[in-house]
């Protein structure tokens, strides 16, 4: 769609001036700005055609009854035949070797979100969907539960828990979009797909997963002080890559190993952005309101107890949250997000210490096995989000899963996406 202004859906004023630097790469992101999904597209239009509810389309493809409409089981055989480059045994030593650090690696989630509120264009549809900054903590529950289940070792092979999961927020990304260009809300006001691009297109999908749960992450434990071999680094890239192909992600926009990655980060920083009040919204809202203490206590607690706890913790977690973020996001827009960087940043220097030491010491086998150490940490983060405990490498499904599981309403689905 040559007829749309890239300065003005992503609102990075030196758009040109960064496509002229990269040319080939910001060529590609241009591009991506007008292209949605079209197989999962297909399947939503085929659910209105068809008069099906999104429970009873969820339900149809998550059971693979063997009734699926067409576009259905075209998406369905297409995310469950691997591509030519894809190594299942690759994939499963990325997760272990995320899930070695897995408790540390589920808090950089907050620096996610915040690494996609920085942009207009990314916020944009939460705004179009009236529900910017409603119901944070159960987004931010959703979105961890999600990552926790794709980066489970196994739990990506077609058929298990991350892979169907994965799939149900592809066919959410392709509601959204359809609610929003088709006017679905009734509202007069379909999105404006020439100023301001497809909604959830592929440009963010690509940072959000290249940039947001791959590159950022091992930033932020790079500074913790842990430290990945380049073979870690490489198996953790191709995981993330066959997360991106199963969510809808154009091939040509998925990095084939972590140097491309980290050079697709780069780019996007040179941007400048201009993050506008509903991005300072939604940063403000994440950081007092992103975090359940309840789920984060070992032990259950009374009710009382936990909310005189939360009057207490709460303001002080939304300051450090807020300062520790100023590490990993660009000065004038950190500014521009709400950010204040106080003394509380260089909690990440006296925590770096503890973290290089629980390394020696994983490394010397005090903690046991390789095995061992991700088991713990996934049962640890598991439930700490309502997760089942149960690991998909100890089984993994020969056979797509029939497991099926209850289905919100569109509208509280579209609550929680981003």
């Amino acid at each position: 769609m040559s007829f749309m202004d890239p300065t003005v859906v992503t609102g990075a004023r030196n758009w040109a001036g960064v496509r002229a630097n990269h040319p080939e790469l910001v060529g590609r992101l241009e591009l991506g700005l007008g292209h949605g999904d079209p197989a999962a597209d297909a399947v939503i239009a085929e659910m209105h055609e068809l008069g099906l509810t999104w429970p009873q389309l969820i339900a149809m493809v998550e059971s693979d009854s063997g009734d699926l409409p067409p576009a259905a089981r075209r998406l369905y055989v297409e995310v469950s035949t691997p591509p030519p480059w894809f190594d299942s045994a690759v994939a499963r030593a990325g997760a272990r070797a995320w899930w070695r650090f897995g408790t540390l690696q589920s808090s950089t989630l907050y620096q996610s979100l915040i690494y996609g509120y920085k942009a207009q264009g990314f916020v944009r549809p939460l705004v179009a969907t009236g529900r910017l900054t409603g119901q944070v903590a159960d987004r931010v529950q959703g979105t961890g539960r999600w990552v926790a289940e794709a980066t489970t070792p196994g739990s990506m092979a077609p058929g298990a828990p991350g892979w169907v999961a994965t799939i149900r927020i592809r066919l959410l990304h392709a509601l959204i979009r359809d609610h929003l260009v088709a006017d679905r809300s009734g509202t007069g006001a379909p999105w404006d797909v020439e100023e301001w691009g497809v909604p959830i297109n592929q440009t963010y999908s690509a940072l959000t997963i290249s940039g947001g749960f791959l590159a950022l992450p091992l930033i932020v434990a790079h500074d913790f002080g842990i430290q990945y071999s380049s073979a870690d680094r490489e198996a953790i890239t191709h995981l993330w890559r066959w997360i991106g192909w199963v969510i809808g992600v154009d091939p040509d926009l998925l990095p084939t190993c972590y140097a491309e990655a980290q050079d697709l980060f780069a780019v996007a920083a040179d941007f400048e952005l201009e993050p506008d009040s509903d991005s300072r919204d939604l940063t403000r809202a994440l950081l007092r309101e992103g975090f359940d203490l309840r789920s984060a206590m070992p032990i259950p607690l009374p009710g009382p107890m936990i909310s005189a706890m939360d009057l207490v913790m709460r303001p002080l977690l939304s300051s450090s949250f807020s300062a520790i973020s100023t590490r990993w996001v660009e000065d004038p827009v950190a500014g521009k997000l709400g950010l204040r960087r106080t003394p509380l940043h260089h909690l990440v220097d006296v925590a770096r210490p503890a973290v290089r030491l629980r390394e020696v010491v994983r490394v010397m086998g005090f903690l046991g096995s390789e095995s061992r150490v991700v088991d713990r940490e996934l049962r640890t983060v598991r439930r700490g989000l309502g997760l089942p405990p149960t690991l998909a490498e100890s089984a993994p499904p020969t056979e797509p899963s029939t497991r099926t599981s209850r289905i919100p309403s569109p509208m509280r689905l579209l609550s929680r996406a981003g």
